[in-house]
């Protein structure tokens, strides 16, 4: 018997070479499916020659939303056989991608990829297969495990040398992550909207095994694609050790949050001993007012710390911004510059920085939020539209767009 044929095709996953997508498709694999991976974004118009006995959508980001949605309706239509959409955005868009599609994982797909093959092959029904949501509902997640490859399946999709984002200042970057999820639940956030506060770890070997073929391929700078790295304490920096004993010196960067950053620096100092070089940290706004609203639990004087602490142990720290939300006010956006001046960050901000604006897409948890009560909004089907009291805001929103898209920056995060 023929090993079952399946596609893993991504929508979007942040002009990177798609991490989830190669996990996916591995843990396929291992489960002996005969898998066909498609970087649809990259190569649009490469589509893979059928038949496929099941294929996979990966929608991670927002930007990959309507993409994913049109994706689905192609292979859909071209190779008339069962389509299956996974990723935060899907799930939390679950309602819209059943019209396109046949079931919409709601949890990590590797945890079921063993009944996905076995779907594929046609042993069991598509509502035999747990944590897949169809029409007529859902079966039970399975128990809670960490994921495990043997390593993604990149070699089904370009190298990384096609993908200008992972040409970084420090040469090629190699995109690998430790954990899916975040534990903290700031209020603006797609990931705590897909994941309640919950995380899904990776085990280590895998994670080390995807770092070796990275540096097979001559990379010797990782980014830490973790929208929280220290969702675990132990596995990041485990992989790291493990890595430099491996292969010799490395440089690598990742994401935490301020509090972390106070927090955790014995971790932190080692780390810069290994090669941490960046950490990006999302600061959203200097007003305590705003950083209540987003439940971010710091204040401005915790970024100064922050800034202080990062110098002092020895990495840059790399600031994402939020500015314009519904309840900003004009006066503290004029002052906005002055401050990243005076902290020293003006010289490591880029200008998307200074444009970014609140997205409340579906599922948000700030929809709910008494926050909203008085801002008038605007359903745009995948998202809400907002429109800030004071028109000032608005015409000065349109003109730092325009700035920042003159200089070719229009996003800030890998997870959105």
């Amino acid at each position: 018997m023929s090993s079952p044929r399946v596609l893993v095709a991504s929508a979007f996953e942040a002009e990177l070479q798609p991490l989830t997508s190669a996990c996916a498709a591995a843990a396929l694999q291992q489960h002996g499916a005969d898998v066909v991976g498609w970087d649809a974004h990259l190569l649009p118009d490469a589509i893979p020659e059928g038949p496929f006995d099941l294929t996979l959508v990966s929608v991670q980001q927002f930007e990959g939303l309507e993409r994913g949605i049109a994706l689905a309706r192609r292979v859909k239509a071209a190779y008339g056989t069962t389509v299956v959409t996974f990723g935060q955005y899907a799930q939390m868009n679950h309602r819209e991608f059943l019209d396109v599609a046949d079931g919409i994982i709601m949890e990590e797909p590797e945890l079921i990829s063993e009944e996905l093959a076995q779907l594929a092959a046609g042993t069991i029904a598509l509502d035999a297969v747990p944590a897949l949501m169809t029409r007529t509902g859902m079966r039970p997640k399975p128990p809670r495990r960490r994921i495990s490859v043997t390593k993604p399946a990149r070699d089904l999709f370009p190298s990384l040398v096609h993908y200008p984002a992972h040409h970084s200042p420090f040469g090629l970057m190699g995109n690998i992550e430790a954990s899916r999820g975040c534990h903290h639940k700031c209020t603006y956030c797609s990931v705590y909207g897909a994941y309640d506060g919950g995380v899904a770890a990776y085990d280590a070997d895998s994670v080390l095994a995807d770092a070796l073929q990275l540096a097979e391929e001559g990379v010797r700078h990782f980014c830490f694609i973790d929208a929280e790295f220290f969702n675990s304490r132990t596995i990041g920096i485990g992989v790291v050790e493990r890595l430099v004993e491996a292969i010799g010196p490395i440089t690598f960067e990742f994401t935490t949050r301020v509090d972390h950053v106070l927090d955790y620096t014995k971790e932190l100092e080692k780390l810069v001993s290994l090669g941490l070089r960046r950490v990006t940290c999302a600061l959203e706004f200097p007003s305590n007012r705003i950083l209540r609203i987003f439940d971010k639990h710091i204040d401005v004087d915790h970024m100064r710390e922050a800034v202080d602490e990062a110098e002092r142990i020895g990495f840059e720290l790399y600031p994402t911004f939020i500015p314009f939300t519904p309840w900003i006010e004009y006066e503290e956006l004029l002052g906005f510059e002055d401050w990243l001046v005076e902290t020293g960050l003006a010289r490591v901000t880029d200008p998307t920085a200074l444009q970014t604006r609140l997205l409340l897409f579906k599922g948000s948890p700030l929809l709910s939020s008494p926050w909203m009560e008085d801002i008038a909004t605007v359903d745009r089907g995948f998202w809400v539209e907002w429109t800030h009291p004071d028109k000032r805001v608005e015409e000065l929103w349109q003109e730092r767009r325009t700035d920042a898209e003159d200089a070719g920056k229009i996003r800030c995060c890998v997870k959105c």
